[in-house]
């Protein structure tokens, strides 16, 4: 590699990883992930009053590609498969702690049959059932919540649940899970 290509190399990673430790929201486009076309889906009125947090339970991944590529199979598994019209979750954050869009805020998700209503689904990439996610990865996601308070796509006074409350899952993972009951906004359902 030459070095004003190692250098340009140097910078990009330097500035991804502090923009990830400083918990700014690096967010990846649908068509910067190669997302395919969506079908028909019901919409929804935003701001919405809970936030789902899942996590995909398969491989995690840690770099821009290995990322993209695995947002684009879990598409194609719910889309060929699961016959959805779209991935399921509203947005995906990878272990590289940059946040993948997926179906607009604006359409229902996926994620809770019967229980998807009012609801911006986000997944954690990987399984979260031993361990946790890195601490960039965790800020990532609260900058997600923070930037979607802010974009009117949550209420200010949204309620922060694990997808195992909405659905018969073991989802987000217990280690994750432990995290998020200690999260401003999380709500027990008692």
């Amino acid at each position: 590699m030459s070095s004003s290509l190692h250098l340009i190399f140097v910078v990009v990673f330097v500035a991804s990883l502090t923009a990830a430790v400083s918990g700014e929201l690096s967010l990846v486009s649908r068509s910067q992930w190669r997302a395919r076309a969506q079908g028909e889906m019901t919409p929804m009125q935003l701001p919405l009053g809970r936030a789902v947090i899942a996590h995909t339970a398969g491989r995690e991944c840690s770099d821009d590609e290995s990322c993209a590529e695995q947002v684009r199979g879990i598409q194609a598994y719910q889309m060929g498969r699961l016959k959805y019209s779209d991935i399921s979750y509203h947005y995906l954050i990878g272990g590289n702690a940059r946040v993948y869009e997926g179906r607009s805020p604006s359409r229902q998700g996926a994620i809770a049959a019967g229980n998807n209503g009012n609801s911006l689904a986000i997944a954690f990439i990987g399984n979260f059932d031993e361990r946790a996610p890195s601490e960039t990865v965790l800020a990532a996601a609260k900058s997600l919540l923070e930037h979607a308070e802010r974009e009117g796509q949550l209420t200010t006074d949204y309620k922060l649940l694990g997808h195992r409350q909405v659905s018969a899952t073991k989802s987000p993972g217990d280690a994750l899970y432990a995290l998020l009951e200690k999260w401003p906004h999380f709500d027990a359902l008692n």
